[in-house]
């Protein structure tokens, strides 16, 4: 398939649901020496390398699952066990299977660089009847960069991510967080964008695979005959 595709969703793809959860949870912080020790309101604008902030560290560890409804069809639910890991200091977030190095925060707005597991991509072909015959699709590691604009009305993120020969990918998307009590939501809208590489390695057939009852090469295969989009979490 070729070209580039993009597709409108409520959640960033692959939503993960940390359904069951079992977390330990610490907080501590490590203060800073000299001048800025008693600043907490220090200005924290510029390059995290040159910041004289308090560095404040908070990790967490789990457990849980992702949900997603896979665009092979007759596949079903596609349920992927995920390891729930949370770090966070002065220089690195992570989360789940992203971590981000803070590179710097400017108006507002957060520049990292990040690299991303994509645990849910990819399948076997004996997952579904319409993927007999196919060679497996492995998940794979990206880098790239990102950046998050902070504002009174929600934040709005974007991604960039690159993976060798299975192509590019990127996010656009805005959330609100909605505090009740000791509990939150974060409603978000976004467009996602996948290059044609990425499409033809985990959605297309090829000339070898051709065979009766599938697509013919250069076509996706999925639902809908046109390039995935996640589902409503």
């Amino acid at each position: 398939m070729k070209g580039t595709t993009v597709k409108k969703h409520l959640r960033r793809e692959h939503q993960l649901l940390f359904a069951v959860a079992s977390a330990l949870m610490y907080s501590g912080a490590v203060w800073a020496e000299g001048p800025s020790a008693n600043l907490p309101y220090a200005d924290t604008s510029g390059f995290t390398v040159l910041s004289n902030a308090t560095n404040v560290t908070h990790w967490g560890l789990g457990g849980g699952a992702a949900f997603e409804q896979s665009p092979y069809k007759g596949y079903g639910t596609h349920i992927t066990p995920v390891p729930f890991f949370f770090f966070d200091d002065k220089w690195i977030h992570a989360i789940g299977t992203t971590i981000d190095l803070k590179v710097g925060k400017w108006s507002g707005v957060a520049f990292t660089l990040r690299g991303n597991y994509a645990i849910a991509d990819g399948y076997k072909g004996s997952d579904a009847p319409i993927l007999n015959g196919m060679q497996n699709r492995s998940a794979a590691f990206w880098l790239g960069s990102a950046l998050k604009w902070q504002t009174q009305y929600g934040d709005l993120s974007g991604e960039y991510l690159t993976s060798g020969n299975k192509g590019q990918k990127a996010d656009i998307e805005f959330g609100k967080t909605l505090d009740y009590g000791n509990f939150s939501v974060e409603p978000h809208a976004g467009v996602s964008w996948f290059s044609g590489k990425y499409v033809d390695y985990y959605y297309g057939v090829r000339t070898s695979e051709a065979q009766a009852g599938l697509p013919t090469p250069g076509h996706p295969l999925t639902r809908s005959r046109s390039a995935p989009s996640s589902t409503i979490a």
